[in-house]
């Protein structure tokens, strides 16, 4: 069984080896992963929302990053959804993407933003956006470097 609850202090040092876990986070994208992490867990700090995903024995088994952007109305980023590689194509990352949908859309209609690379270490990330309804709202040649476009999904509800 899989429960799904906000993150908690005690959950710092799973998140950490998850993240590590990542083979398609780079080592900055895993410094700013503990960086957004750390911040969550600050409780001066509300500019984030981290839902985790625990398996059995209370083990981290994936999360999902959300948050309101500035100067909007009911319009999120998800910045990262991570699920341990042990736990890949189970569903895990699914359930925590409809959790945090719910939760949005109990304050009215929103939508969501994804930002994503273009690169083929992310055609998963952007086949699972895809397969959740998510739908390529426009995409910026060479964002990140040369060859490397950034894709930004869009789900409105």
């Amino acid at each position: 069984m899989i429960t799904i609850r906000p993150i908690a202090d005690k959950d710092r040092g799973q998140l950490l080896t998850l993240v590590r876990k990542q083979d398609n986070f780079n080592a900055q994208e895993v410094e700013v992963a503990m960086e957004v992490i750390d911040d969550t867990l600050n409780p001066e700090k509300n500019d984030y929302r981290i839902l985790v995903a625990l398996g059995e024995a209370e083990q981290v088994i994936g999360f999902i990053c959300y948050g309101e952007i500035p100067m909007t109305d009911r319009r999120f980023d998800l910045y990262w959804v991570a699920v341990d590689p042990t736990r890949g194509r189970q569903g895990v990352g699914r359930l925590l993407l409809a959790r945090m949908e719910e939760e949005l859309a109990a304050v009215g209609p929103a939508r969501v933003y994804v930002d994503t690379s273009s690169t083929p270490g992310y055609d998963r990330a952007r086949g699972f956006y895809e397969k959740n309804g998510y739908r390529v709202a426009c995409v910026l040649a060479d964002f990140y470097r040369d060859g490397d476009d950034k894709v930004i999904y869009l789900k409105a509800f």
